[in-house]
């Protein structure tokens, strides 16, 4: 009977471990996007975060596997941009109400672009951080400040070229772009999904051939040929900007490290042409 009983309790001890190893008192965090993740890594663990739209696509081509779901399943919290940009969660939202589901478009405020990349808008990203900071019982104050501090010196990277136009290709940093005060004069597709018509192509044409744009950026996930076309000829500098900032490591800094990234890379592009223009020319 003794030895039946000490058995028994092992047992339970042993159940109550695996238990507690499958479920620590830590909840999983599911980011909808690497962007997302950036964020909810200032202050969740790399162990407890995962995020659903893998390397090599994005919100616009992905489509939801059953290993896709299970991760889902999985997350206590899901930190997602809204169904606007990701419509393929929309029915889970309300399939499993019991989770926490932290929607980005939550925190618009009126005037603010219709842009659903709202990842770009630092102000936003704040209260929505400092709400999962909420959640997990975590100081929100430092994230609010390396944000702060990322901006800052992507004003000072910026300096003196907010008014040099440039062309992106596709409507993804309407809110970034606000938030530093830059030219953004167009954009050579809403959405990589939908490709410009013919007459839409000739008046992108004619505006680049203008002058005015000093700067075209393409995006890693999506092959530059559109913008290679547009741009054949002309004497307008090349830039790359990445919407979902894969090449940015999943740390405590990552989201204000995204945010000097992309000005690093945006100047480089807008001041290309600088040291041409400045160069006397030669008499004949």
């Amino acid at each position: 009977m003794i030895n039946y009983l000490l058995s028994l309790g092992l047992l339970l001890v042993g159940l109550t471990s695996l238990n507690a190893q499958a479920r620590p008192d830590q909840p999983v965090v599911l980011a909808s996007v690497h962007p997302l993740a950036l964020v909810a890594a200032s202050i969740v663990p790399n162990e407890r975060l995962k995020v659903l739209v893998p390397p090599g696509m994005t919100p616009h081509d992905f489509s939801l596997r059953p290993s896709d779901i299970d991760l889902i399943q999985s997350a206590d919290i899901i930190v997602w941009s809204g169904v606007d940009n990701e419509p393929y969660l929309r029915g889970f939202a309300k399939r499993w109400p019991e989770k926490i589901w932290l929607n980005a478009a939550d925190f618009r405020t009126p005037g603010m672009t219709s842009d659903p990349h709202l990842w770009f808008a630092p102000e936003l990203v704040k209260q929505l951080q400092a709400r999962l900071a909420g959640y997990l019982k975590q100081d929100a104050a430092p994230f609010a400040r390396s944000v702060d501090e990322a901006l800052k010196k992507s004003d000072e990277q910026l300096s003196g070229l907010q008014s040099r136009g440039f062309f992106v290709f596709h409507r993804a940093y309407d809110h970034w772009v606000n938030a530093l005060q830059l030219n953004q004069l167009g954009a050579f597709t809403l959405s990589p999904e939908h490709r410009p018509g013919l007459r839409t192509l000739r008046q992108m044409r004619k505006q680049l051939e203008r002058g005015d744009v000093v700067c075209v950026f393409s995006e890693p996930e999506f092959s530059p040929a559109l913008v290679n076309r547009l741009t054949d000829g002309l004497d307008i500098g090349r830039g790359e900007l990445d919407p979902l900032a894969m090449h940015i490591a999943l740390d405590q800094d990552g989201y204000a490290n995204m945010l000097v990234d992309m000005a690093k890379q945006a100047k480089q592009c807008l001041s290309a042409t600088l040291s041409v223009e400045s160069e006397p020319k030669v008499a004949e």
